[in-house]
C-alpha cells in the first residue's frame, strides 16, 4: 500500500493554513491532530478501498496449541494429528496435565509419569509432550497405558534419561479414527443430549448426564457412581457452542466492518457459498456455518490520539505515540510491552506503524482545514473546502468503481 507520513499531511494542513510548518505551535498542531483524526475516519470507512480490506480464513476460536494452558469449559478448534479432524472440542478438565511430570528411558521405550492423580488417557490416545530438554522426548505421539498416572511411548535415537527440563504432557482431542480423548475433551456442540443424574446411575468416562437443579449438561471424564455432576473431579460443564468469529482474535487483524462471510476462500473459488451471518456483540455470527470461514472485511480505524514518544516512559501493548525521526513524524502503536528508551527506531519489532494511505492525503488535508475555518467562524469558506475535500475522494472512489471496477462478487450458480 502506498503511503504518506503523518507529517507530510500535517505539513500541507499546516501551510494551506497560512502558517510555515517550522513556526506550527504545539496547540495549533495538536488541534489540526484532532481535525486530521476525524476526517481519516470519515475516508477510511466510506468505501471498502482495496488497501483496506482483508479476506481471511477464521476460526470460531483459538486453534489448539500444544503445551497451551487450557482451564475446564476452554473451547479450541483442533486441525488433527496426521488426518485432519477440522474440528471443535471443549476441555473438561485443567491443560496440560502438568503436575511435575517426568519421562524415563528403556531402549526405545519412553515412560511418563504425569504426576498427578490420574491422566484420563486410554491406549491409542494422541498426546504431544513440550517442554524435555532432550528433544527426542517431544513428540505427537499414540500411548500405551500403564498406570493412571503413566503411559509408555515410543522413541527414536537414545536421548538421556531420565528427562529435564518443564515437561508438559497435552492430550490431543481427537485421533485420526475421530476416537474422542474423552477424559479431557469432548466435542462442541449447539446442544447435548444424555440421561438424568441420579446418584445410584454409574457414569462411565464420555458418558453425558444432565442435572436437572441447574439445567446442565455434564460429561463425565472420570468413571463416577453418586457423585454430583458439580463435582469437577469427574465432570466437566458442557456449554452450548456459539458459532462466531470475535472482532478481535489473538494472531489476527482486528476486524473493523464486514462485507461478507464465504465458506471458500473467494479469492481463488469463482464459484463460493456465502454464509448466512449477523453481527452481534461478540462477533460475527455464522450459525449454520461450516468449521471454517473465510471473512471479507475492512481494518479496524485507529484514531490519531497518540502523545509524543518519551524516551524516559515505558509502553504497554496498544499504547499509541507519535514519534518523530529526523523531520518525519508518525503515529505507531506498541505491539510488545517495551521499557525506557526502546523507540521505533531502536526496536521496531516492538511497534506497528498505523499507516495513513496516499490517496487520504488531500481528503484530509482539506477536509481538516474546513474544520479549522469554521472553528474560526469561517462558514463560507469552510463549506468551499468541504466541497474540496469531497470531490477529492469521489475522485478516487470514481478510479475504484469505473476505472478499475470493484463491484462485490455475486454468486450466480444457484440462481438456476
Amino acid at each position: 500500500m502506498r503511503t504518506v507520513n503523518y507529517s507530510e499531511v500535517l505539513q500541507l494542513l499546516s501551510e494551506l493554513a497560512g502558517i510555515p510548518y517550522a513556526d506550527l505551535p504545539t496547540a495549533t498542531a495538536l488541534t489540526y491532530r484532532g481535525a486530521l483524526s476525524r476526517y481519516f475516519r470519515k475516508a477510511w470507512e466510506v468505501e471498502y478501498w482495496p488497501e483496506l480490506t482483508r479476506t481471511d480464513q477464521r476460526y470460531y476460536r483459538p486453534v489448539w496449541a500444544a503445551g497451551t494452558t487450557y482451564a475446564a469449559a476452554t473451547e479450541v478448534f483442533f486441525k488433527g494429528n496426521g488426518a485432519a479432524s477440522q474440528s471443535y472440542f471443549q476441555s473438561l478438565r485443567t491443560q496440560p496435565l502438568t503436575g511435575s511430570s517426568t519421562i524415563t528411558r528403556v531402549s526405545a521405550t519412553a515412560t511418563c509419569n504425569v504426576g498427578l492423580t490420574t491422566h484420563n488417557l486410554t491406549t491409542g490416545d494422541w498426546v504431544t509432550i513440550t517442554g524435555a530438554n532432550q528433544t527426542d522426548y517431544n513428540l505427537t505421539t499414540q500411548v500405551t497405558v500403564i498406570a493412571s498416572n503413566q503411559f509408555t511411548y515410543d522413541v527414536l535415537n537414545t536421548p538421556v534419561t531420565p528427562a529435564t527440563g518443564t515437561i508438559k504432557v497435552s492430550p490431543n482431542p481427537v485421533d485420526d479414527d475421530g476416537n474422542v480423548c474423552t477424559g479431557n475433551w469432548y466435542p462442541c456442540s449447539s446442544s447435548y443430549s444424555g440421561s438424568n443424574w441420579a446418584s445410584a446411575t454409574a457414569f462411565a468416562k464420555g458418558d453425558v448426564a444432565y442435572y436437572a437443579v441447574n439445567d446442565t449438561f455434564y460429561a463425565c471424564h472420570t468413571a463416577s457412581t453418586g457423585n454430583l455432576p458439580t463435582n469437577t473431579s469427574y465432570f466437566g460443564a458442557l456449554t452450548v457452542f456459539d458459532k462466531y468469529v470475535g472482532y478481535a482474535q489473538t494472531g489476527f487483524t482486528a476486524i473493523g466492518d464486514v462485507r461478507d462471510v464465504y465458506s471458500k476462500n473467494p479469492l481463488v473459488n469463482k464459484t463460493n457459498a456465502t454464509s448466512n451471518w449477523t453481527l452481534s456483540q461478540n462477533g460475527v455470527q455464522v450459525p449454520n456455518g461450516p468449521s471454517v470461514v473465510w471473512l471479507e472485511y475492512r481494518t479496524r480505524y485507529a484514531p490519531l490520539v497518540g502523545s509524543d514518544w518519551a524516551s524516559g516512559s515505558a509502553y504497554a501493548v496498544g499504547d499509541q505515540v507519535l514519534f518523530t525521526s529526523g523531520s518525519v513524524k508518525n503515529f505507531y502503536t506498541c505491539a510488545v510491552v517495551t521499557t525506557a528508551g526502546q523507540s521505533p527506531t531502536t526496536h521496531p519489532a516492538s511497534w506497528t506503524i498505523l499507516e495513513i494511505p496516499y490517496l487520504f492525503q488531500p481528503y484530509m488535508v482539506h477536509g481538516a482545514f474546513a474544520d479549522v475555518l469554521r472553528m474560526d467562524g469561517q462558514m463560507d469558506k469552510a463549506a468551499q473546502q468541504e466541497r474540496l475535500a469531497e470531490q477529492y475522494l469521489e475522485i478516487e472512489a470514481a478510479k475504484l468503481f469505473n476505472l478499475q471496477p470493484q463491484q462485490q462478487r455475486m454468486d450466480m450458480s444457484a440462481a438456476y
